[in-house]
C-alpha cells in the first residue's frame, strides 16, 4: 500500500465469516484494507495482511497502526464464544480467552486507533461487531453475554466522549448482527445439550434456514459505514434496518 490512502478499513477476524464477507464488500468500494487474524491470509490488490492473536495482550499492545489515510475504519469484528458451559463447569483459561478477546483486545485496539488518527485524519469510524447476548442472559453463554455488554458499554462511553470533545467527524456503533451463518453457529450446536439448555433452539435456526448469511450482514453494516449520522444511537442491531 502507498504511504497516503483515501479510505483505509482496518478488520479484525478477516479470515472468514462476517470478517471475511465485509473485505470482500469494502474492497470493492474502492477501501484499501488491512485484515487482521490469527492466521496469513493470501493479499490481493488493496488487501495488506497482518497476523495477530487477540489473546495474546502483549503482541495486541505492541500493534500499531501505521498506514496514514483521509477516512480511517476500525471493525472490531473477531471474537470467541469460549467454552459452552455453566459457570462452575467452565474451564479459568476459557473466561481468560473470551474476555481477552472480544471486550480486552478490541479496547486496546480503540484507544491506539484513536491515538493515531483523531488529530490527523478527516473522518474516522469504528464499528465493534456486538451481540443480542450482550443485552440479556443466555444459559452457558455467561462469559460471552459479559464480554459482549462490556464491549456495549465502552462503545458508548468512548462516542459520549468524542461527542463532548466536538469530534463530529467520528463515529462510534457497536453492531449486533443477528444469527449469522458462521463458524460460531457451528460451535454452538456442538455443544452438548446437558451443558446448554437452548441446544434445540440453535440447531433449529440452522435447519430451518433462520441462519443470514454473512454477505447478507455485511452489506446491511455497510449501511453504517456509508451513512453513520442515519444512525444516531451508539448500540443498535441489524434486525433494526
Amino acid at each position: 500500500m502507498g504511504s497516503q490512502q483515501n479510505k483505509l478499513a482496518y478488520i479484525t477476524g478477516s479470515s472468514r465469516g462476517i470478517g471475511a464477507a465485509l473485505v470482500d464488500l469494502l474492497l470493492g468500494l474502492d477501501y484499501q484494507i488491512i485484515g487482521i487474524a490469527r492466521t496469513y491470509i493470501t493479499e490481493r490488490p488493496n488487501f495488506k495482511s497482518i497476523q495477530l492473536d487477540l489473546n495474546d495482550l502483549e503482541a495486541v499492545r505492541a500493534f500499531n497502526f501505521s498506514e496514514v489515510a483521509s477516512e480511517v475504519l476500525l471493525i472490531n469484528n473477531a471474537g470467541l464464544i469460549g467454552e459452552i458451559a455453566p459457570i462452575g463447569q467452565v474451564a479459568d483459561r476459557s473466561i481468560e480467552e473470551v474476555i481477552n478477546v472480544n471486550t480486552i483486545a478490541p479496547q486496546i485496539l480503540m484507544n491506539k486507533f484513536i491515538k493515531t488518527y483523531l488529530k490527523t485524519a478527516e473522518k474516522g469510524h469504528i464499528i465493534n461487531i456486538s451481540s443480542g447476548a450482550g443485552k440479556q442472559p443466555i444459559d452457558a453463554w455467561a462469559s460471552y453475554c459479559a464480554s459482549k455488554a462490556a464491549l456495549d458499554i465502552f462503545s458508548r462511553t468512548t462516542a459520549e466522549e468524542l461527542k463532548t470533545r466536538g469530534s463530529d467527524n467520528w463515529h462510534i456503533h457497536a453492531i449486533a448482527p443477528g444469527v449469522v451463518d458462521t463458524q460460531m453457529q457451528t460451535d454452538i450446536r456442538q455443544a452438548k445439550s446437558h451443558d446448554f439448555k437452548l441446544l434445540d433452539h440453535f440447531v433449529a435456526l440452522k435447519n430451518d434456514n433462520e441462519l443470514s448469511a454473512p454477505k447478507i450482514v455485511a452489506a446491511k453494516i455497510y449501511k453504517v459505514i456509508d451513512q453513520p449520522t442515519d444512525y444516531p444511537e451508539t448500540v443498535i442491531s441489524v434486525r433494526n434496518f
